[in-house]
């Protein structure tokens, strides 16, 4: 974080707390968080802050650099929790593992879902596949062809939590194509798809054979890398 990210920082804090922002402040700020990047996790940990009550009336100090550190490392773990890494082609070889994990780690840990690996699909099945996809999103109609299926906005969102009649949502930002797991319960099918679940399930079966494979000095580098990660978040 650079002084003129700290000063713009000040600012934000300044609409919770009144503080008069300066640049002598701008600079003490930045030489305090230099190695923290300036992006909306450190944003969110001000109201973070102020959204936590005080442990007793009367305490509330205005926020202080290691404060913005502590909440955004907790909404950054937050997102980490039922973290479930994505086996990837090349985990057979420990550092490449380790990098993977990382990646992976420190994109779910920013608001992002690592992108899954999968191999191509023959011509074949490939054009097939891209017929279907042409229909995801729209409502499959009933067995009388002149009444629809039911609207996915009939229901509350099992996914994004999107109440009646409201649009589905990501990131907070409405989209205009109900997820996936609200078209299935509108048209009579499970929140969560069975081979999405088997896929989830193999994926930790993997993960799970591939720990059990490490060495005591491997498990004890993957553990410090963890700490490691937990500590920089």
């Amino acid at each position: 974080m650079n002084t003129a990210e700290a000063g713009r920082l000040l600012m934000h804090a300044a609409a919770f707390d009144n503080r008069q922002p300066s640049a002598a402040a701008a600079e003490a700020w930045a030489a305090a968080l230099a190695s923290m990047p300036f992006d909306q996790d450190t944003l969110a940990a001000v109201a973070r802050y102020y959204a936590t009550p005080p442990a007793r009336p009367g305490d509330r100090l205005w926020i202080q650099p290691h404060d913005i550190r502590t909440h955004r490392a907790a909404i950054r773990n937050d997102r980490l929790t039922g973290f479930v890494y994505e086996p990837q082609p090349d985990d057979d070889n420990h550092a490449a593992y380790l990098r993977n994990l990382r990646q992976q780690r420190a994109l779910v840990a920013g608001g992002h879902r690592p992108a899954e690996v999968r191999p191509a699909l023959p011509p074949a099945d490939s054009d097939r596949l891209k017929n279907e996809l042409v229909l995801v999103g729209r409502i499959v109609p009933g067995d009388d062809e002149d009444e629809p299926g039911a609207s996915p906005l009939s229901i509350p969102c099992p996914q994004c939590r999107a109440r009646l009649g409201q649009q589905c949502t990501r990131a907070g930002h409405p989209i205009t194509t109900p997820h996936a797991a609200r078209i299935r319960v509108a048209n009579g099918g499970p929140a969560i798809d069975p081979a999405d679940q088997q896929a989830a399930d193999d994926r930790r079966a993997a993960a799970a054979a591939y720990l059990a494979r490490l060495t005591d000095d491997e498990r004890a580098e993957l553990a410090a890398f963890e700490q490691q990660q937990k500590d920089a978040s």
